[in-house]
């Protein structure tokens, strides 16, 4: 039987993150003297080879190494258990192999420590791994939320400035219907009439009334809408694109 011993590392695999279709476990080591612990990140190769070059130079028999999966290394669920037996192989190759003694294995734990020299030091603690993992996941979810709050925030600021700078131009150019068919002034209907009198042929058996006929409500608003199809024609396109923007904003 391999003989344990205390080690002066202690390994602790904290989250795992997936980027393109590869997991990468996020390690963290504590050196148990200085209590001080630093982080870095591996992907499944990675380990595998150092099980594998461990075993060619050390002369004894090492944990066995969570075997190799060629479908499905990215469900969540497969990804907890790989997880959990790397943890396992590193606490027992701990116990029987003395990381001072083995270049390899040191080289591998201490990549990450020069690094955390020049960062402020922080405690090992043994209920980091929980908190971590439960963070990791409540910060990604989080995360993705505000960006989607972020994203329909901007897109609703989007639509209600253009439908403003549409509405402010339709106003700009806006023709009055009303203005553009008014009844003529009582003076120049007395003018008009006058000379209508004077031209108008009486005739013979009777005096005859002619009256100047009014025009209708209807009529004018006929006139009205004739008379800006001709004078005001960009002013009809620019109607006709903004009812199609409005359609196009309820659609979506």
């Amino acid at each position: 039987m391999q003989q344990s011993h205390n080690s002066v590392y202690q390994l602790k695999i904290v989250n795992t993150e997936t980027r393109s279709d590869i997991v990468y476990y996020q390690i963290q080591v504590l050196n148990t003297q200085t209590k001080v612990s630093w982080s870095f990140e591996e992907r499944y190769k990675s380990l595998n080879n150092l099980h594998t070059q461990l075993s060619s130079e050390l002369k004894q028999q090492l944990p066995s190494f969570p075997a190799k999966k060629f479908f499905g290394n990215t469900d969540p669920e497969f990804i907890s258990t790989r997880k959990a037996g790397l943890q396992n192989y590193f606490k027992t190759l701990l116990q029987i192999v003395d990381a001072d003694q083995c270049r390899t294995l040191k080289k591998f734990l201490t990549k990450g420590e020069q690094k955390h020299i020049k960062d402020q030091q922080q405690p090992f603690k043994e209920d980091t791994i929980k908190q971590n993992d439960n963070l990791g996941n409540a910060s990604s979810i989080e995360k993705i939320q505000q960006q989607k709050q972020q994203e329909n925030e901007r897109i609703k600021k989007e639509l209600k400035e253009k439908l403003a700078a549409a509405t402010q131009s339709i106003k700009s150019k806006f023709v009055d219907l009303g203005n553009l068919v008014n009844p003529p002034e009582e003076s120049d209907i007395k003018k008009k009439r006058a000379i209508y009198d004077q031209i108008r042929l009486e005739p013979k058996n009777g005096q005859v009334n002619i009256d100047i006929p009014k025009p209708s409500q209807q009529s004018k608003m006929m006139i009205a809408q004739s008379t800006i199809e001709q004078t005001q024609p960009k002013l009809i396109q620019l109607i006709s694109q903004l009812q199609a923007g409005v359609e196009s904003i309820i659609g979506i």
